[in-house]
């Protein structure tokens, strides 16, 4: 147990014993000071309010009495509402030093602790190429994986491409009437692409039959939801698309071969992009496969009493103790909605693959239905119903407004990293680094670098919040981003290098004793716990957020410290070597954990 843990493990039974209020010693939050003078450690009372019915500065009291000659603890001290420790810190750097230049810090949690995961995220529809909206949730998934394996629980990263329904035969009808024959192989284009593009045209032309049905009506000003719902009704273009879905739907072989055709091209787009995002999957299942699942659910809970029949022939889901409306599961003619596919997809996956606990990555607008989701299958029975999670994210948006995929108004994912690269290719240029490198490895730090800025812009936000996405803000090679901590990183291995020493983990650490090697040392110390908090909090943000602080201690101490070129004393230049390697490790696990690669050189 490390020096932290065993530290936390004394502050949770101090509350328990102080208190009779129980908080496992994994949420124990320590952080550092605001002033090191106070200590090198610091414990926030305020949570325990509450539960305690006690003042933070009572609680922070009662707890240093009784934390007060612990082995280890050099001064314990209440501080307002802080609890303030100040520890004996030779032991305590040489274990952090060293389980960083060995294997790293053990990040698992204890295996009674640890659960199987499935994780899914992604899940684009085949009619256009993913856009900055699925970038963001592509990122979320990858990181939020990554966060639940680094701290021992098992993963399953699942994908469901939607391939099928009304908003691909949309694609389907503007290919066939206005494609021209058109295929990745003649024009050159991506497939996501080429088949995106004549959804945009149908939207296009669906606007412009609407706005002809209004001018024959003498309908002006913005249509209303009647009018709007008529001119549905009356589409031809709608309509036609409406067949081609029947048709599909009754296994027509002629608009399966059509459809087959355009899903292979998007599919293999979708292939690229998600390699050149680093983005991968356990397993990936598809729409077209599982969408009758849901009816045996739905016509097993009718029989049961679960759901209702109603006078038009409708299956529904009562929701009074919701406070909503019924939610429909079949409709009268008998077909299916989403609701119901999902209900089924759910049960699928417990079967197949089993797992305690489940994660679906969608973003915020969905969050009544998953809600509903989740309720649906309580009723049903089904006991892990309570072990499912949204996990909502907010919206990204543009300085310009928000995006719109049928209007063609979207960031587009490939042309984003065009783009990024472009403009870092444009930053490496002026500043003149590498320009020792081949070409082919400074094309490689190109496209790392890109890599890095939309994903830690992407990351270090909370992503229960909307946010506005900057791309020149992204690539600030000073600034909060991911090309500066891969700078930082990058850095600190060419320092290493030119020593010509080796880091050693097993030396003694007393000659680090200057506030910003003390400050390093503590944050260092921290970052573990730190992961592990981010994991259970299922937030990548506070690894992001703690990664770049780690790399502004970095800088403080390498501003004002040589490291070992006029360092006299040689104990203290392999002391401060095996530091700064120390440093290196931590962000490149950082970054890791973030999915974002860690160049040698920049």
């Amino acid at each position: 147990m490390s020096v932290l843990d065993q530290l936390a493990q004394w502050i949770s039974q101090a509350i328990e014993t102080g208190f009779s209020v129980t908080v496992p010693p994994e949420e124990v939050q320590l952080d550092l000071p605001p002033d090191a003078a106070l200590g090198d450690l610091a414990f926030g009372c305020f949570p325990l309010a509450k539960a305690c019915r006690r003042a933070p500065q009572q609680i922070a009291l009662e707890l240093a009495r009784r934390l007060e000659g612990h082995p280890g603890l050099v001064a314990v001290r209440a501080d307002g509402p802080y609890l303030n420790l100040s520890l004996e810190k030779s032991a305590w750097f040489a274990e952090v030093l060293g389980g960083w230049l060995a294997a790293g810090p053990e990040l698992a949690l204890p295996a009674e602790q640890r659960r199987r995961y499935l994780v899914e995220f992604s899940c684009p529809n085949t009619n256009k190429p993913q856009h900055l909206g699925h970038v963001r949730n592509n990122f979320l998934g990858d990181a939020l994986s990554r966060l639940l394996g680094a701290v021992g629980h098992e993963v399953t990263r699942v994908n469901l491409i939607n391939d099928r329904g009304i908003h691909i035969c949309k694609s389907m009808l503007a290919w066939q009437r206005w494609g021209e024959g058109r295929t990745p192989e003649n024009t050159g284009r991506k497939g996501d692409h080429l088949v995106g593009d004549s959804y945009v045209e149908f939207a296009s032309r669906l606007a412009a039959e609407e706005a002809a049905w209004r001018q024959d009506r003498g309908l002006a000003g913005p249509a209303t939801e009647v009018e709007h719902a008529k001119f549905e009704a009356q589409s031809e273009l709608l309509g036609a698309a409406r067949l081609l879905l029947q048709a599909w739907e009754a296994g027509d072989e002629g608009v399966h071969a059509l459809w087959r055709r355009m899903n292979d091209w998007v599919l293999a787009g979708y292939r690229e992009t998600y390699t050149r995002q680093g983005i991968d999957f356990d397993r990936v299942f598809y729409e077209s496969e599982i969408w009758k699942l849901g009816r045996s659910e739905v016509e097993e809970g009718l029989a049961r009493g679960v759901f209702r029949r109603e006078p038009g022939g409708a299956v529904v889901c009562p929701l009074e103790e919701l406070g909503l409306e019924p939610k429909i599961l079949l409709r009268s003619d008998g077909t299916a909605i989403y609701m119901t596919q999902d209900l089924g997809n759910a049960v699928m996956r417990h079967r197949q693959l089993g797992f305690d606990a489940m994660i679906y990555v969608v973003g915020s607008e969905q969050e009544h239905h998953f809600r509903v989701l989740f309720h649906i299958l309580g009723k049903l029975g089904y006991d892990w119903a309570g072990r499912l999670t949204h996990f909502s994210y907010g919206m990204v948006n543009l300085p310009s407004g928000r995006m719109k995929s049928r209007e063609g108004t979207v960031v587009d994912a490939d042309d984003l990293l065009d783009e990024l690269e472009l403009a870092c290719r444009r930053v490496l240029e002026e500043s003149q680094k590498r320009s020792d490198l081949p070409d082919a490895q400074k094309d490689e730090i190109v496209c790392q670098l890109a890599l890095a800025a939309v994903k830690y812009f992407v990351l270090k936000v909370n992503p229960r919040l909307d946010m506005l996405y900057d791309p020149e803000e992204s690539i600030d090679l000073a600034g909060n981003t991911g090309p500066y901590l891969q700078y930082a990183h990058a850095r600190i291995r060419s320092l290493v290098r030119k020593s010509g020493l080796e880091p050693d983990g097993q030396q003694s650490f007393e000659l680090l004793v200057e506030p910003e090697e003390v400050e390093l040392l503590k944050t260092l110390a921290l970052w573990p716990r730190e992961v592990r908090l981010a994991a259970a909090q299922l937030n990548p943000a506070r690894v992001a957020q703690r990664t770049y602080e780690l790399a502004r201690c970095f800088s403080r101490f390498f501003n004002a410290h040589s490291v070992f070129d006029r360092v006299d004393d040689p104990r203290l230049a392999a002391q401060r070597i095996a530091l700064v390697a120390a440093v290196g490790a931590a962000l490149r696990r950082g970054l890791d954990l973030l999915g974002i690669p860690t160049p040698e050189r920049i």
